[in-house]
């Protein structure tokens, strides 16, 4: 990798424990540096803050944060980071993070070095970038900041993604949320109007990431980082195919799903454009079939042909004047006789008169039964069923009403006496 030049903490040692040996990379946030782990006797990179972020309270915090969960990521193709903190570097303190050394290059280098990828290299390439980032969002961490930069290739052919956690700690710093972190090619249309960010936010760098590999540039150039964040909010990221022959329409289709303008219609996170990637490359004509069927599909709901969208001319529309005259019209055709038909039900004949013109009441259908007549019915052996038979109501008699109150009058006595006889008898004789 190239040293910059300037000022650097090469010959220092941070912490009392790590020594610096080279100055790797600089940049806007942080420098890096090759450094020995005194007390585990191993080489690290060494992360050190830039003086103006690592003053701010919050930053640090935030920074401790990520680097934690950071070390949570337990995967081949992502950077592990062996310990984070605010140590001494002479007379000053400084916040670092110490993670795995690669002797390698960054994919920067290697893409500025080969000039152009093919298809087969990109996806070597791309399948471990996309392996390490769903092992972050798979517990929540999400990068922020994917490029080529942050992209390791060893000496030996591992591809390891870093910084987790760095960009997400230098927004406060920055106050305008990543006006000044990363780099603007290759972030998101939400995260340059202020929107917060997601998994669908890394989803959309790596898709930039991919076109950038298939076709050697990116898709949005300008002379400025406000020029090129405007395009990524009111462009559309082309096919790589428009720039690059051979580029198939499944690839297409890939690249341009991952580079959705809206996050709801973009993968839901780096696992599931793992999936996508894996079914492309292992079902290749499935995958383009499917790609030639979306491209017919999307031609035939055309809402307008190319004349309907043609530009008015005034020269090729004749003037009302000039419409010739019927007269000067050739003869119209004889309208040819047409068959005698009749439309009216069998049921009804023309020789009917038809209802008035303006009587629009329709008669109540009539429905013809069959005549019912009454019909013997035979009972066989037996008795067919009899009235009920009439009696004759029972006539008060006043003879019968006098002898009925005799008796009763007599039976009263009866009692009567009976009661007063036996009442005299008891006081008569005790």
């Amino acid at each position: 990798m190239n040293t910059p030049a300037g000022p650097s903490l090469v010959g220092t040692t941070i912490d009392n424990r790590y020594d610096i040996t080279q100055r790797i990379a600089n940049g806007g946030m942080a420098t890096v540096y090759r450094a020995v782990d005194g007390r585990l006797d191993r080489e690290v990179a060494l992360k050190i803050l830039q003086p103006s972020m690592a003053e701010d309270p919050a930053v640090i915090t935030k920074f401790a944060t990520e680097a934690k969960n950071t070390a949570k990521i337990n995967h081949p193709n992502v950077i592990n980071v062996y310990d984070q903190g605010v140590g001494s570097a002479g007379d000053s303190n400084v916040a670092f993070l110490a993670m795995e050394f690669i002797e390698g290059h960054t994919l920067r280098d290697v893409m500025r070095t080969a000039g152009t990828v093919s298809v087969k290299e990109t996806w070597d390439f791309a399948l471990p970038i996309i392996r390490g980032v769903a092992a972050a969002h798979r517990i929540g961490l999400i990068h922020r900041d994917i490029k080529p930069e942050n992209v390791l290739v060893s000496n030996d052919g591992a591809i390891k993604v870093a910084d987790f956690g760095l960009a997400r700690a230098s927004t406060n710093h920055t106050g305008t949320g990543m006006a000044l972190m990363g780099t603007v090619s290759y972030m998101s249309p939400e995260l340059v109007t202020g929107d917060p960010a997601d998994e669908r936010s890394d989803v959309y760098a790596l898709g930039i990431l991919i076109f950038e590999m298939l076709t050697g540039t990116r898709p949005y150039t300008g002379e400025s980082a406000v020029a090129i964040a405007i395009q990524h909010t009111n462009s559309r990221v082309p096919a790589p195919s428009s720039l690059i022959d051979g580029i198939s329409p499944a690839v297409d289709d890939f690249v341009l799903h991952l580079t959705e303008p809206a996050p709801e219609d973009r993968p839901a996170d780096a696992t599931e454009v793992l999936i996508l990637l894996e079914h492309l490359l292992e079902n290749p004509a499935a995958a383009e079939q499917l790609a030639e069927q979306s491209s017919m599909d999307s031609a035939a709901t055309e809402a307008f042909d190319s004349v309907a969208t043609q530009a008015y001319e005034h020269n090729a529309t004749k003037p009302y004047q000039e419409v010739p005259k019927p007269s000067d019209a050739p003869p119209a055709p004889p309208p040819q006789q047409q068959p005698n038909v009749t439309v009216l039900p069998p049921s009804v004949t023309s020789e009917q008169s038809p209802l008035g013109a303006m009587d629009h009441r329709q008669p109540p259908p009539r429905y013809h039964f069959r005549e019912v007549t009454e019909q013997p019915r035979d009972f066989g052996s037996k008795k067919p069923h009899e009235p009920a038979r009439e009696f004759a109501p029972i006539a008060g008699s006043r003879a019968a009403i006098n002898t009925l109150l005799i008796l009763m009058v007599a039976a009263a006595t009866i009692l009567l006496g009976r009661w007063m006889g036996l009442s005299l008898m008891s006081w008569l004789f005790g």
